[in-house]
């Protein structure tokens, strides 16, 4: 592959002798109380290893109306996508603004007043504080709370684990093909990203690195100091950004570093030639060639201009232009797509493709799958950060500026006022548990159903927040049921 060495993603290693080699701690996890009210496997109607494989594509801000209306850009997304998929059209996100919704997906922990902020301390200077939760012990009241910790932060203890963690403990034989972050542009300027080297090219698990428990984040925009502390501005080669990486807010991951820089890597590069081909060029690529190879879990972050977070980008989106929204977000699938509905892993029917977003519109609080708040905020859609005054606006919030002038700056409104974050919609693709051309108006799911869902599928049942399984809230969660996955392969199970 263009002269660059292989990076094999199967590591030979066997059972515990594979956590050793790794330097992986068998850190047990927090357990909660047997009390906790876990819903019956019963609604998943796909049987046990149908699905080995699951790619989760995370884009941003936008809601399900915008998306997938008469009038959206991303064609793309809704004129080859969805005639070989589903939508789901009542899929909600769990809170605002980004980093909680992303914590959410990978942990079933619920939003909290820091998180809700993306680790944000100014929106004028865009200065993350990147503090760890404390104390992190578990809540003592685990039949309100599964799995939920106590503390306001963003960087959860080792106790606290992701659905990467539960692959590794669940198949510790494979555990070097178990999950994988593919972080777009992450590393492209080492000095503002952090990391380690990768062999093919930017930085693996890149986060800052904490002193006392605090750490500053530089990569909330498009400049960020160097490692000389000289102010760098990151156009068109780094567009990355911690918050929408969610794996590296967990010691869990981070705290076993060879095991991070394996498992948290760079997307790759895509280069279209002049006859309309795409040539491909990273992990991402080199892992999808075998389905040995392909991840069973794998969350692909793209870069600020091709989630759609950025109107208007510092660098350059996949078509080489610098729009951003939905137009950007649909150059990267109408890229990146391809390589992966082509990949062995989904031509065999052994994948489950999920395109979804992290929140909806701001002023969208509504919630989804009965979404209950954590101990940490009473309303999982609210936004410290957003109710904050900014100078530059005279003294008015961000709220204010959309309109919403009932809240008072500062203080957060009363419990259930705004209960999750807004209607985005989800795609899944799938050749055989997947209906193509499909619209499903009957479901209500959020990020913790589709948590549960994963969790289900790639064969965890025990451990989590109610000992089948489940992290935090994905054990009070919905399965995805037979309105998603409303297709059979007959014949074949």
């Amino acid at each position: 592959m263009n002269g660059k060495p292989r990076v094999g993603r199967r590591l030979a290693l066997l059972a515990t002798a594979a956590f050793t080699a790794l330097g992986v701690a068998l850190v047990p996890a927090l357990t909660a109380s047997a009390s906790v009210r876990s819903v019956a496997h019963s609604q998943l109607p796909v049987p046990p290893g149908a699905i080995k494989h699951i790619m989760v594509i995370e884009l941003e801000n936008e809601s399900e109306g915008e998306t997938f209306g008469a009038s959206s850009p991303a064609t793309y997304l809704n004129d080859t996508l969805l005639p070989e998929g589903e939508l789901i059209q009542n899929y909600y996100a769990v809170g605002h603004v980004s980093l909680d919704n992303y914590i959410a997906q990978v942990s079933g922990q619920a939003p909290n007043q820091m998180t809700s902020s993306d680790c944000v301390t100014s929106l004028t200077s865009l200065d993350g504080s990147y503090n760890d939760v404390t104390p992190g012990a578990l809540d003592p009241d685990q039949a309100r709370y599964p799995g939920q910790v106590d503390g306001q932060g963003c960087v959860f203890p080792a106790s606290v684990e992701t659905i990467g963690n539960q692959l590794d403990r669940a198949y510790p034989s494979t555990i070097g093909s178990d999950w994988r972050e593919y972080a777009e542009d992450m590393g492209n300027d080492p000095g503002r990203d952090g990391g380690q080297p990768d062999p093919l090219g930017g930085t693996d698990c890149a986060h800052p690195t904490q002193v006392n428990g605090v750490a500053s984040d530089d990569t909330n925009n498009a400049e960020g100091p160097n490692a000389t502390g000289t102010q760098v501005k990151s156009t068109t080669i780094d567009q990355y950004a911690d918050r929408h990486n969610p794996f590296i807010y967990f010691h869990s991951v981070t705290d076993n570093q060879r095991l991070c820089d394996h498992d948290v890597v760079p997307l790759g590069t895509a280069t279209t030639e002049s006859d309309g081909t795409v040539t491909y060029h990273g992990h991402l690529s080199l892992d999808l060639a075998h389905s040995s190879t392909t991840p069973r879990f794998a969350f692909i972050t793209p870069n600020l201009c091709d989630d759609g977070h950025d109107a208007t980008c510092a660098g350059f989106n996949d078509a080489g232009g610098t729009t951003g929204g939905l137009v950007g977000a649909d150059d990267f699938l109408k890229t990146w797509m391809p390589l992966i509905l082509n990949s062995p892993a989904y031509r065999s029917g052994s994948m489950l493709v999920m395109i979804t977003f992290d929140e909806g519109g701001t002023t969208d609080t509504t919630a989804g799958d009965n979404e209950q708040p954590g101990p940490n905020s009473a309303n999982p859609g609210y936004s410290p950060l957003l109710n904050t005054p900014i100078a530059a606006y005279g003294g008015l919030t961000y709220y204010d500026l959309l309109g919403i002038t009932s809240l008072t700056p500062g203080q957060e409104p009363p419990a259930g006022t705004m209960p999750g974050g807004g209607e985005v919609g989800a795609v899944l693709l799938n050749p055989d548990w997947i209906k193509a051309g499909t619209v499903d108006t009957t479901g209500s799911y959020n990020h913790y159903s589709a948590l549960r869902t994963f969790e289900d599928l790639l064969g965890m049942r025990t451990g989590g927040a109610d000992g089948h399984g489940h992290l935090g809230f994905a054990a009070t969660a919905t399965d995805f049921g037979p309105d998603v996955f409303n297709a059979h392969p007959r014949g074949r199970f």
